[in-house]
């Protein structure tokens, strides 16, 4: 068996940790093991995590998003306008 060192937050080591108990693990390595036997079953949520940080799970309303920003009294009636063109351009906003 091969021996790899990862680096982590000490938050997410915790969680294991937690989680580890929690689920009855032997150990941190028999969790690891375990994530790594799902995800070659389910190869989409490597996808998922790929881009998990950088795409919510939540899609807001682009009124919503212009409404916000109109709030902050900052931003011309121009840059709104354009703003709210190009969100309602994209696929991730409703």
């Amino acid at each position: 068996m091969s021996t790899i060192n990862i680096s982590l937050p000490s938050y997410q080591a915790d969680i294991i940790d937690s989680m580890v108990s929690k689920h009855g693990f032997a150990n941190r390595s028999e969790f690891i093991r375990s994530i790594i036997r799902l995800v070659i079953q389910q190869e989409d949520l490597v996808e998922k995590a790929a881009v998990f940080p950088f795409v919510s799970a939540k899609r807001r309303p682009v009124k919503a998003i212009i409404s916000a920003f109109s709030k902050t009294k900052r931003y011309s009636k121009e840059f709104l306008k354009d703003l709210e063109e190009g969100l309602s351009g994209s696929d991730y906003f409703t």
